[in-house]
């Protein structure tokens, strides 16, 4: 019995320090990075307009660190793939793209793509670590960035290439919730009565 008590009291103890101590660092945070070559967007960018068409080749860009076969997260693109990224829809003409696009795709099994996507994302939440737990008010604030480029390869060398993204993720989600953890249930959740 002595010793129930002095777990109980300690169990006590804590949770007074714990409801004492703000508790922000009891909210969860969460960390999404895809494993690529760059480790922000600016490097992603350098390493980007280092690729010169016509000039760089795919051993120039195993040198880069952009190897399908060593690198994680890079997709390889067929010309199939290519032409239903860039083709026009409803059209068989591929004269409206770039001309080292169009003479890639019509080198068929010559042709391929380096789809590289990177993302990095942090979700911190914020606020009152009892409101957040009891889900009466659950403020997450997303930071991060986002990098995706495609790199087209004709017999060994770069013939094309092209990058999309977002420099700087800032989102903040703010829920509400005035019945805290009784918010979910519907009459859907009730036990039948009678049925």
């Amino acid at each position: 019995m002595p010793a129930l008590r002095r777990i109980f009291a300690a169990a006590c103890r804590w949770a007074v320090i714990v409801a004492l101590s703000g508790c922000s660092t009891l909210l969860p945070t969460s960390d999404i990075a895809t494993e690529a070559p760059w480790s922000s967007f600016e490097e992603a960018m350098r390493m980007f307009n280092a690729i010169t068409p016509s000039k760089t080749t795919t051993a120039d860009l195993k040198a880069m660190g952009l190897d399908p076969f060593a690198q994680d997260n890079i997709t390889i693109l067929n010309y199939a793939d290519l032409i239903r990224r860039f083709a026009v829809p409803g059209t068989n003409s591929l004269a409206d793209l770039d001309v080292g696009l169009s003479q890639c795709i019509e080198a068929k099994l010559d042709c391929q793509g380096y789809e590289i996507e990177q993302r990095e994302t942090h979700h911190d939440h914020t606020g009152n670590f009892w409101l957040d737990f009891l889900n009466f008010r659950r403020i997450v604030k997303t930071s991060g960035w986002r990098f995706t480029a495609t790199v087209v390869i004709n017999r060994n060398l770069v013939v094309y290439k092209v990058w999309s993204g977002q420099p700087a993720i800032r989102e903040v989600e703010d829920v509400r919730n005035p019945l805290g953890p009784a918010q979910g249930i519907g009459l859907s959740n009730l036990p039948s009565l009678g049925r």
